[in-house]
């Protein structure tokens, strides 16, 4: 997870790859033999506590390169704290703690070894409300490359050009750079935030309900950017909205919380194809089908 570290070397620590059916607690299902894209993110046995309040237990499961995964449930299940342990944005509420491991390109990204700050240029974050930086245009992009010291000030503004056309906002924006990121649309800024996600170039990007603020027609433009950035990163949605999920989503997983609403837990994960038109889990054909949720 270091800037030194080689493919190489991720491969060759890589752990083996997890049995078809994890044992019994463990839900798991693997891709199958039709998946040729490697595993990007492995999770074993991840569980995640506030205090002494468990709300997620015992996630198993694999996350492909370039390909879209949609986390669904109901509200309350942990869908939003499971995806803040891929980047470890967790450790940064003070009685949270996690447990199990995630493996990214197989370092373990919890290891006492690994750079958060690291884990997170790697693993980049878009929130559910647009949260652009109170500075203008080009300096919301510009913000991390300069941190991170990505090149002079050409180079910044080759990135800041290029982080914009990818995010599908450079004609919008052009002639904008030098005014307030805040004073864009909504739809605009979301674009704005995940186009900062981009100029510090991740493997991976996380949606926490990107569109669940936005206007419909907002929502089909990050719909289709999704579509379009898959091709070059890694995406994993948290999402309400089951069409949305069915419409971007390569992998689904479901969850739920226990009977007695202590944890969340994936109860069914498989190709989005499969979850949604025939599901193994009664409890997902439920929620599929509007039933409860």
């Amino acid at each position: 997870m270091t800037e030194t570290t080689s493919p190489e070397q991720l491969a060759a620590s890589a752990p083996a790859h997890l049995p078809a059916t994890a044992s019994a607690g463990a839900p798991y299902r693997a891709a199958g033999p039709a998946e040729t894209s490697p595993v990007v993110l492995r999770l074993e046995r991840v569980g995640v506590k506030y205090g002494h309040r468990s709300a997620v237990d015992n996630v198993c499961m694999d996350i492909y390169k370039n390909r879209i995964t949609a986390l669904i449930g109901p509200s309350g299940c942990g869908k939003s704290s499971l995806l803040r342990c891929l980047n470890r944005m967790n450790d940064l509420i003070p009685e949270a703690a996690v447990s199990g491991r995630i493996y990214l390109d197989g370092v373990d990204i919890n290891s006492d070894a690994v750079d958060p700050v690291q884990v997170r240029r790697h693993v980049g974050m878009v929130f559910q409300k647009p949260n652009p930086f109170p500075m203008s245009v080009k300096d919301n992009i510009a913000f991390g490359p300069k941190r991170l010291g990505l090149g002079s000030r050409g180079r910044i503004n080759e990135i800041v050009e290029g982080a914009l056309r990818a995010a599908t906002l450079w004609e919008e924006v052009a002639d904008k750079l030098d005014q307030p990121g805040t004073a864009l649309s909504g739809g605009q800024q979301q674009r704005l935030c995940i186009a900062r996600v981009l100029a510090v170039n991740p493997e991976i990007i996380l949606m926490d309900e990107p569109c669940s603020s936005l206007d419909p027609i907002a929502t089909l433009k990050i719909e289709d950017l999704m579509r379009e950035l898959v091709r070059e990163y890694t995406i994993v949605i948290v999402t309400h909205n089951m069409q949305q999920a069915a419409r971007v989503s390569d992998y689904t997983a479901f969850m739920l919380a226990s009977e007695h609403g202590l944890h969340g837990q994936v109860i069914e994960y498989g190709a989005t194809k499969e979850i949604f038109t025939n599901p193994r889990d009664k409890r997902t054909e439920d929620y599929i089908t509007g039933r409860f949720g």
